[in-house]
């Protein structure tokens, strides 16, 4: 019998830089980290894709298919700054392993759940969980390998979890078309349970405890009011569009405003006193870390914007099935593989900052191809076309993804990397939550402008239809401007993807010869519904990603900035 392999807590030193040697250990350690990562972020991104099986199956309205998407980066982004703070309190690997535990648990609940109710409280909770752990990854994989490893290392994390929240939508798609066992869309939450179980027992006994060492009093004002200031902030966004902006949700952001600078005084006042605030303000004095995390907030909004707008285009627009949407993201998937592959070469070659630029505006040429692509005046989206648009926008997204962490905590310390650590994650899921709530609100606003040119344009070609049909002359005007009305109302309000009040095409509930008018028009206001749809959709989506590739301008510049950053401190 073999002697048994060193854990991660042999093989590091506990003070000074780690002291990592040759085993197998931390590797299988880093890939129990990495597989954690991997389920936290295919979850954010794998329910669009299920969001009509799911609709159907559990009755939900608009405004609960938004908490179902949006509740769980919520609540993800609400925890992460305590649960770092935790996680140095009490050990990171052990809130790390029972975070995985609470993660499995609620990803099975979630899949069980029987309501709309049911699965934004399951999700809720679920994001609580993933939030523990990735507040722990980037700290624990610092602490598994030395500082001059950590270029690689970070780049394989950010190249996983970009991978992951790209392949959310394939492997959505394989599973609620696979049906396995006719559990539909529940597989998508119950595929994280082996995930879970070989994550688990990769990181168990392997990765450092990581404890402080001097571990101070919680700061509960600091958790009281960045998560409420978080919710207050992210909740409107979430539901404004749904809700038509009422007052109350204007005075919810101005209070999260107000709780944010009162966050500040407190971690600054904190700090100052020799306290362990949950945010150490002094990492801001790094330009580095400050201007990475603006780059981090501006690139996952515009990319959990663009994924959603694609879901919503294919297959509210187009129709397309879950498996045909899904497999839109494999291009931009494999994309990013090679460019997360490249990046440490481009960075050797042209430092950080110029990569991070240069991955941008790929990203920001991809978007514009496109959008040129897209031929939203006949409603037709080739796919051979938009092929090549989407890995070079997966290639910049590699490029950008994969240096960011090391960019970011290149001027960390062994006092700082907690706090440092719970940041990033914290802000790229505080990026996606706006991300998807303004994006969105462009996005719809973009398809009931689209609508004001298609549904006269499509109304023409319904009138041309109807005189070749067994519809009566009488009632052929009558049925296109029937059609014009309805399509105007759906596409104009706050829930463009189902019918508006009253304009059903069932003839349930008809006698006579409305009901004969009904049944003979059905399949021509089929195609027209089709076809008026897939234009406005295609039309919101166009302008929608050539306004994504102008932010990625903006992004790109921003990017040049780190480059003025100075010496580092050692």
């Amino acid at each position: 019998m073999t002697a048994p392999g060193p854990t991660a807590d042999d093989v590091r030193i506990p003070s000074g830089e780690p002291d990592v040697r040759s085993s197998r250990a931390v590797w299988v350690a880093l890939a129990g980290c990495l597989l954690g990562v991997f389920m936290q972020m295919l979850d954010t991104t794998i329910v669009n894709i299920a969001l009509p099986d799911l609709t159907v199956d559990l009755g939900a309205s608009t405004a609960e298919q938004l908490f179902v998407l949006s509740v769980y980066t919520l609540a993800f982004a609400c925890s992460l700054l305590t649960a770092a703070t935790l996680g140095g309190r009490y050990g990171r690997r052990r809130i790390f392993v029972l975070a995985m535990v609470a993660f499995t648990i609620t990803s099975v609940l979630c899949g069980l759940a029987q309501t709309p109710a049911e699965l934004i409280v399951f999700r809720a909770t679920q994001g609580v969980s993933a939030a523990f752990m990735s507040a722990q990854t980037l700290a624990l994989i610092a602490g598994l390998f030395p500082k001059s490893r950590h270029p690689l290392v970070f780049g394989i994390y950010g190249a996983i979890a970009g991978l992951a929240a790209m392949l959310g939508p394939v492997l959505g798609g394989l599973l609620v078309t696979a049906d396995v066992w006719g559990w539909g869309w529940r597989t998508i939450f119950f595929v994280n349970v082996p995930l879970a179980v070989i994550a688990t027992a990769a990181a168990w006994r392997r990765l450092p405890q990581l404890r402080d060492d001097d571990p101070a009093r919680p700061d509960l004002v600091g958790v009281a009011l960045s998560t409420s200031g978080l919710f207050l902030l992210l909740y409107p966004l979430a539901v404004g569009r749904e809700q038509g902006w009422p007052v109350h949700l204007w005075v919810m952001m101005a209070v999260a405003v107000v709780l944010f600078a009162a966050f500040i005084v407190v971690e600054r006042r904190l700090l100052a006193r020799g306290g362990s605030p949950l945010l150490r303000t002094d990492l801001f004095a790094s330009r580095r870390f400050a201007i990475g995390l603006t780059l981090s907030l501006l690139f996952f909004s515009v990319f959990a914007g663009f994924f959603f707008t694609v879901s919503i285009s294919a297959q509210f627009g187009l129709g397309y099935s879950a498996l045909r949407t899904g497999l839109l993201a494999l291009p931009f998937a494999l994309g990013a593989a090679v460019g997360s592959v490249v990046s440490p070469i481009i960075v050797q070659r042209l430092a950080a900052p110029r990569t991070l630029c240069l991955a941008v505006l790929t990203v920001s040429v991809g978007f514009t191809w496109l959008g040129f692509a897209l031929a939203p005046e006949t409603g037709t989206m080739s796919i051979p076309a938009v092929i090549a648009p989407l890995v070079v926008g997966g290639l910049g997204t590699g490029m950008f993804v994969a240096p960011l962490q090391t960019t970011i905590l290149s001027d960390t310390s062994e006092e700082n990397i907690g706090s440092a650590s719970g940041c990033v994650p914290t802000v790229q899921q505080i990026g996606a939550s706006i991300g998807l709530a303004v994006v969105t609100i462009f996005f719809f606003g973009q398809v009931s402008a689209e609508a004001h040119d298609a549904v006269p344009r499509t109304k023409v070609e319904l009138s041309t239809a109807l005189e070749n049909s067994t519809v009566e002359p009488l009632f052929r005007t009558s049925v296109a401007d029937r059609f014009a009305d309805c399509a105007t109302a759906q596409l104009t309000s706050p829930h463009p993807d189902r019918p508006a009040p009253g304009c059903e095409t069932s003839s349930s509930g008809q006698t006579g010869i409305a009901a004969r008018v009904v049944e003979q028009s059905r399949d021509d206001l089929a195609v027209a519904g089709r076809s008026v749809a897939a234009r406005t959709f295609l039309g919101g989506f166009q302008h929608t990603s050539w306004a994504l590739a102008g932010i990625g301008v903006v992004i790109a510049a921003l990017a040049l900035a780190l480059g003025w950053n100075g010496p580092r401190r050692r």
